[in-house]
C-alpha cells in the first residue's frame, strides 16, 4: 500500500469522524432543526408534544387534590417557584423531554429560575397584558427560554398564548405599567411599548401534554377564558449558566443539567420533601421572597399584589 493510498485513508477517516461527532454531538437532541431555526428567527416553537395527556390530566389531578384539601384555588407564594414547594412539580421541571427541548436551545448547562401556575377560571375575564418575560429578571445576556405546560386544553376559547414573532430580536422595550388590575394575571400591570400589528398575532393551542417555548424577551399575552373548563398551564424558566444577574439583589436558581462554571446565582435551592413539610414551605417562602424583591429592583413595584 503506497503512502498516498494510506493518507487518504486517514482523510476519510478523519471526515468520518468529523461527521460522527457533528451527528451524535451537535444535533438536536428532541427538538428537529426546523423548529431550532424557527425559535432563533421567531422566538416561539409550538407545539410540542413532551408528556401524554393523561400524564398531564395525574398532574391536574394532583393539583385540584391539593387545592380541595386546603379548602381555596392556589393562591399567593404558592403559584410562584412552585417546584420548590410541590413535589410534583418538582417531577414536571426535571421532565427529561422537556429538558432535552431547552438543551436544544441553549446548551447543556441548564439553570431553573422560575415555576409558575397560570390558572384561568372558566368563564371569566382574567388575561395576561402584552409584555416580555425579561423586564423584571434582571438578566443579561436574555437567553432564558420558557416552557408553557398545558395541563388542560389551552385554547383561542380558553384563552391560549399569543406571540409577536421576532420581536424577541429587538431585546428589552421599555414598559408602562398601567394595566393593573384584578382581571389581569400579571402582578406587574405590565404593558410593553411596542409598536405592532395585532393582526401578526400567532396564537400558541395547545392539548394536554404539549408544551410551547418562547424566548424570555419575546413580546405575548393571553386573552379571556371563555369556555366552560379551567385553562391551567405551567410556565417554567430555564437559562444556560453563563447568564449573568444585572440586579445589586442576587436571587437564586437551581441547576437542571451540567455544570456552573460562573457562579452567577445563588444555588441554594433544593427540592421539596413535601407540600406541607415546614421546611419546604420555609425555604420556598424564602426563595420567593428574594425572586419578588429582584423584580420590584427591576420596576415591578406591585409585585406582591397577588398575594
Amino acid at each position: 500500500m503506497s503512502i498516498n493510498s494510506i493518507r487518504v485513508d486517514h482523510f476519510y477517516f478523519l471526515l468520518e469522524t468529523i461527521y460522527v461527532f457533528f451527528k451524535v454531538y451537535m444535533m438536536p437532541k428532541f427538538l428537529s432543526d426546523l423548529q431550532v431555526k424557527q425559535y432563533k428567527e421567531d422566538g416561539f416553537i409550538s407545539p410540542v408534544r413532551v408528556m401524554s395527556e393523561a400524564e398531564a390530566l395525574d398532574l391536574r389531578n394532583k393539583i385540584e387534590k391539593f387545592e380541595a384539601e386546603q379548602g381555596s384555588k392556589m393562591h399567593g407564594l404558592q403559584r410562584t417557584k412552585c417546584s420548590l414547594r410541590f413535589p410534583f412539580l418538582y417531577e414536571l421541571v426535571m421532565n427529561n423531554n422537556i429538558l432535552d427541548a431547552v438543551e436544544d436551545l441553549i446548551g447543556s448547562n441548564i439553570l431553573l429560575y422560575q415555576t409558575a401556575m397560570w390558572f384561568k377560571e372558566p368563564e371569566t375575564g382574567s388575561y395576561v397584558s402584552w409584555h416580555q418575560d425579561s423586564s423584571y429578571y434582571g438578566m443579561d445576556p436574555l437567553d432564558l427560554v420558557s416552557a408553557w405546560v398545558a395541563l388542560s386544553p389551552a385554547t383561542s376559547e380558553s384563552g391560549c398564548m399569543q406571540v409577536i414573532p421576532g420581536s424577541h430580536t429587538n431585546g428589552q422595550f421599555p414598559v408602562q405599567y398601567t394595566e393593573v388590575s384584578e382581571q389581569n394575571l400579571l402582578a406587574s400591570g405590565q404593558n410593553t411599548l411596542f409598536e405592532f400589528n395585532k393582526d401578526d398575532a400567532v396564537l400558541m393551542p395547545l392539548a394536554p401534554g404539549e408544551i410551547s417555548l418562547h424566548h424570555v424577551a419575546l413580546v405575548h399575552s393571553s386573552r379571556p377564558n371563555h369556555s366552560s373548563d379551567r385553562r391551567m398551564g405551567i410556565s417554567i424558566g430555564y437559562f444556560p449558566t453563563n447568564v449573568r444577574q444585572t440586579t445589586k439583589l442576587k436571587a437564586s436558581a437551581m441547576l437542571m443539567r451540567g455544570e456552573d462554571l460562573y457562579g452567577n446565582f445563588l444555588l441554594d435551592e433544593v427540592p421539596p420533601i413535601g407540600a406541607d413539610d415546614p421546611e419546604t414551605i420555609k425555604r420556598h417562602e424564602t426563595a420567593v421572597s428574594l425572586y419578588r424583591e429582584k423584580a420590584k429592583e427591576c420596576g415591578n413595584d406591585t409585585v406582591w399584589r397577588l398575594g
